[in-house]
């Protein structure tokens, strides 16, 4: 089975780096739409249109590898729409309790900390040592940056996008799309498609359809 890599940019090579040490796949391969065929970091790197001429579903899987929630949904459906499987890209490190749910397409870093009773959706990333608490529900598209502490029976939605050092308290939910900023303290409820900072976290901005964590 091969894995692909959807994005060769700084998520890309480090979940490249993890795939290689976990020896699940045959062949690594970054599939990048803005290159041409080439190789890079020493595996071979190619659009998704050549991706789709040399595997199918059958013989290749996919990770979609970008810090933006919103291309990272897109991409999602694209390779999902394709007819691809999704793979879980799991650090050794990483623990994950026995009784929480995980979805696929997943990647979780090294130190990461999934909890009992825990839920984590489709397509979600969580960065190196951020800790998921009991009962948690995270939902499809999010990304998590390190270090990140969510308190037990928080429900975050959808593309949520939470910054470094970001604590959530327990029974707090997070509407979906919504930005939460680096080492912001949430202690109530946020609701969708805003942008929230500080300690205590407060909103500073509506955040629209087509905005961009990344510029």
């Amino acid at each position: 089975m091969v894995l692909g890599i959807y994005g060769s940019g700084g998520a890309g090579k480090e979940v490249k780096e993890i795939a290689i040490e976990l020896h699940k796949w045959d062949e690594v391969i970054f599939i990048d739409d803005t290159v041409s065929t080439d190789v890079f970091k020493g595996v071979r790197r190619m659009p998704f249109s050549a991706f789709q001429k040399e595997f199918d579903g059958n013989s290749a899987e996919i990770i979609v590898a970008l810090g933006e929630p919103k291309d990272k949904i897109v991409l999602y459906h694209k390779v999902k729409d394709a007819g691809f499987k999704f793979a879980n890209v799991i650090h050794r490190a990483a623990w994950i309790s026995p009784s929480a749910t995980v979805g696929t397409g997943v990647i979780l870093r090294a130190g990461v900390v999934i909890n009992a009773d825990a839920v984590i959706g489709n397509n979600v990333t969580i960065q190196e040592h951020s800790c998921v608490g009991h009962d948690v529900v995270i939902g499809d598209h999010c990304q998590i940056a390190d270090a990140v502490t969510v308190g037990g029976h928080a429900e975050i939605g959808k593309g949520i996008y939470i910054g470094l050092n970001a604590s959530i308290r327990d029974r707090v939910k997070i509407g979906s799309h919504s930005v939460i900023g680096m080492g912001a303290v949430v202690v109530c409820d946020i609701s969708d498609h805003v942008v929230v900072v500080g300690n205590p976290a407060r909103m500073i901005r509506s955040w629209k359809d087509g905005s961009r964590v990344f510029q």
